[in-house]
């Protein structure tokens, strides 16, 4: 894959069910997994609460739409709140091409990222790409990339 493959677009308001219907298939399951049940209710409400347009970049390949990531310019960080791949797009290599992008696009500053914990591939991916374990909360582990290049990383069958 090449990296001009890959184009970002701005969210807009027309974009927010696509949005939460791709946070839902892309991460249902680990949430699912992670709060022990599945309420759709919940879980569309509480992304429509956290979701930020401004910081949300619509992911398209050639002039599909594969996904979004939401990221916003911290003091001292890029604090990437959601990556959502669409599932027929995992495992493709589109999310460590997002990761070098967003690299990039964080100049100076490490970019932080949270994983859920019920899901060991997430935090796989990071700590293959060069982001370094920083802390707990109840549902997620922090992860910190610094300066230096976004690794390639082998990928492990889970």
């Amino acid at each position: 894959m090449s990296a001009d493959e890959l184009t970002y677009e701005p969210a807009i308001p027309g974009d927010v069910a696509w949005l939460t219907d791709t946070y839902i298939a892309a991460l249902g399951e680990a949430i699912k997994q992670a709060r022990g049940e599945w309420n759709e209710t919940r879980e569309r409400a509480l992304f429509l609460s956290q979701l930020r347009l401004a910081d949300t970049l619509v992911i398209c390949r050639r002039s599909e739409r594969i996904g979004f990531y939401s990221a916003s310019h911290e003091p001292d960080h890029l604090f990437l709140q959601a990556l959502c791949i669409l599932p027929r797009y995992q495992n493709s290599g589109y999310g460590e091409e997002i990761m070098r992008a967003l690299a990039r696009r964080s100049g100076k500053l490490p970019i932080r990222v949270q994983a859920l914990k019920s899901s060991p591939p997430a935090r796989r991916f990071y700590e293959r790409l060069g982001y370094r374990w920083v802390s707990d909360s109840e549902y997620h582990h922090l992860l910190e990339w610094t300066r230096g290049p976004v690794r390639a990383g082998k990928r492990q069958t889970d």
